[in-house]
């Protein structure tokens, strides 16, 4: 959404400053009309335009299987995440000055229609005038005009008058001032959108103006014109003869009409094509910008770990590589390299914890995940990483010093000598609260107790969210009792210290129903809960084709009877489907 409003204000800025220097002074009002009419609406639709292949082709793109490899400790977020912005708070300030200049716009339509409500009808020649109480001057919205029950048809200038806003109804101007008054209240901070609605309503009065001196001469308008006192009513969506630009008009009616110069339409036709091209036809020039951004640490294929080799051997050259260190006194979830990658390239990556190094496979081509989604025919999304890990309030090293804290080294482990890791693992709900906590790992003695009870007490988490969606996360925490030798207490029990280790994700297992008809798999992917799990990848092993499972966990894809469909998940244990 901000880049559409970012080209928009662009474009129309450009064109303005086109009309600024090259038809602001013409009297060819049509053609002037049609130009700020037409430039607004290309503002409006160029953004939307993507045509990445409009002065080239390319060859064919090869899907490639989309594996997804869990990542223990390590969370991608995006850097506007820091910002001093609130987004949502921004967007709220829009739609509420959006909806203020709204209201005003409704407010000017009821009341023109309770003035229409409440005139009197008066025929000349043809016309039918709504004479209005308590207004002053003439003023015209679509095929009503108004005119001020002061306004006498015996007076000298009835006639012009009418003759003016009789062209007002005629051209439909009331169109292009309701165009650009919504035009106006979709993008009020845009200082060209208040420009234009202002230059548009002055090109109005000098079309009216060229009318009616068709049936008047000069001198005669020009002096009903300067004599009128009647006043504008302020109404933003009428067009009135009593308009405020009175010596522009006169110096506009004695200026002979001259045809714009061809090299200025030139100039702006040329200016449209180039915006059309820049804006319009860069979606493939993006993509490789945002490619090359995400390598800058490349390495070979060769360099990869063992295991990551082996995943990803047949499809090595579809593929590029690189590598990020994590230096040692920050965490993996705040590395620079990672907050600037495009998550839409990431296929695959492997966190090498000992040498605090990351190994990431990118995809070649963004298009891949299109031809997946064209292939499954759904709108499913592939999900590569968790997005956003449970996170303790305050952060997960306030985790670890509220265990320290609560946890007590159990006497009866201290008096017998017990001391060694307790792994501790349980589950981060969708709303934040902890379950099934247990000891999956213990030395006994009290110890494997007192870790479970701490952390049972535990307050609640931020859940996980996977692309804003809570997850159910499974997670682990090593906590270590270690002796002090030599040291005891009152009752000659050994004293002991307790350290609180970095929390590990577990992998849960997917539950997957499905059949094979007619050259086709289709089925589902649930959760450890039993509920569809949208996100899943299904590749058919041993080809480039895959899909992914789409909002309620349904997939459906078409293989060879033998092939097996292998099916992953972020924080899941994969799944295999034999084949006949």
């Amino acid at each position: 959404m901000s880049n559409y409003l970012i080209e928009l204000s662009v474009i129309h800025i450009t064109l303005m400053v086109g009309y600024w220097f090259f038809l602001r002074k013409e009297r060819q009002y049509a053609k002037v009309r049609f130009y700020l009419i037409n430039a607004t609406l290309l503002a409006l639709c160029i953004p939307l335009l993507k045509l990445p292949k409009l002065f080239y082709s390319e060859e064919p793109i090869a899907a490639v299987p989309m594996e997804a490899i869990p990542l223990d400790t390590m969370t991608i977020t995006p850097t506007a995440d820091m910002s001093i912005w609130n987004y949502d708070l921004l967007i709220w300030i829009y739609m509420v000055i959006s909806a203020f200049f709204l209201f005003k716009f409704f407010y000017s339509v009821l009341y023109l229609i309770y003035l229409e409500r409440k005139s009197s009808y008066e025929k000349c020649n043809e016309l039918y005038i709504r004479k209005v109480p308590n207004i002053k001057g003439s003023f015209t919205f679509f095929h009503w005009i108004f005119l001020s029950d002061e306004i006498d048809i015996q007076q000298q200038d009835y006639a012009v008058i009418l003759k003016h806003e009789k062209a007002h109804a005629s051209l439909g101007h009331t169109y292009d001032i309701l165009f650009f008054e919504l035009f106006k209240v979709c993008f009020w901070w845009l200082p060209t959108a208040w420009f234009i609605l202002k230059e548009i309503k002055k090109i109005h009065e000098y079309q009216a103006d060229a009318y009616a001196l068709k049936s008047y001469s000069v001198d005669q308008y020009s002096s009903v014109l300067i004599s009128s006192t009647l006043k504008s009513n302020g109404l933003s969506l009428a067009s009135s003869f009593h308009d405020g630009l009175i010596l522009k008009r006169l110096t506009a009616m004695k200026q002979q009409a001259k045809n714009v110069s061809p090299w200025k339409l030139g100039t702006l036709l040329a200016l449209c094509t180039l915006l059309f091209i820049v804006f319009a036809c860069t979606e493939e020039l993006e993509q490789e910008i945002k490619e090359m951004g995400s390598q800058s640490n490349t390495i070979t294929f060769d360099q990869l770990p063992a295991s990551m080799q082996k995943n990803l051997l047949e499809m090595k050259d579809e593929l590029s590589f690189m590598k990020v260190d994590v230096p040692e006194d920050d965490n993996i979830s705040n590395v620079e390299a990672l907050q600037n990658l495009d998550p839409e390239l990431i296929h695959t990556m492997d966190v090498d914890k000992p040498n605090r190094a990351i190994y990431i496979a990118l995809k070649k081509d963004g298009a891949n995940f299109d031809y997946l989604s064209d292939q499954s025919k759904m709108e499913g999304d592939v999900f590569t990483v968790v997005e956003e890990q449970p996170e303790f309030e305050g952060g997960m090293d306030a985790f670890y010093r509220y265990v320290a804290n609560e946890m007590t080294y159990p006497l009866q482990a201290r008096q017998m000598g017990v001391e060694g890791r307790v792994s501790v693992q349980f589950v981060v709900e969708k709303d934040g609260s902890l379950s099934d906590v247990k000891a999956i790992k213990g030395i006994g003695a009290g110890c494997d107790t007192e870790a479970v009870r701490v952390v049972q007490n535990a307050p609640s988490f931020r859940p996980g969210k996977q692309r804003g969606k809570p997850i159910r996360v499974r997670m682990v925490m090593p906590v270590t009792f270690k002796l002090n030798k030599g040291k005891t207490n009152e009752d000659n029990s050994t004293q002991g210290i307790i350290i609180a280790e970095d929390v590990e994700l577990m992998n849960n297992k997917l539950k997957v129903e499905a059949i094979y008809t007619h050259d086709e798999w289709s089925g589902t992917v649930y959760d450890e809960e039993g509920k569809g799990l949208p996100g899943a990848n299904i590749i058919v092993a041993g080809t480039t084709n895959g899909t992914v499972s789409d909002l309620d966990g349904n997939f459906k894809i078409q293989a060879h009877a033998s092939k097996d469909l292998h099916i992953s998940c972020v924080g899941y244990e994969s799944v295999r489907l034999a084949g006949k």
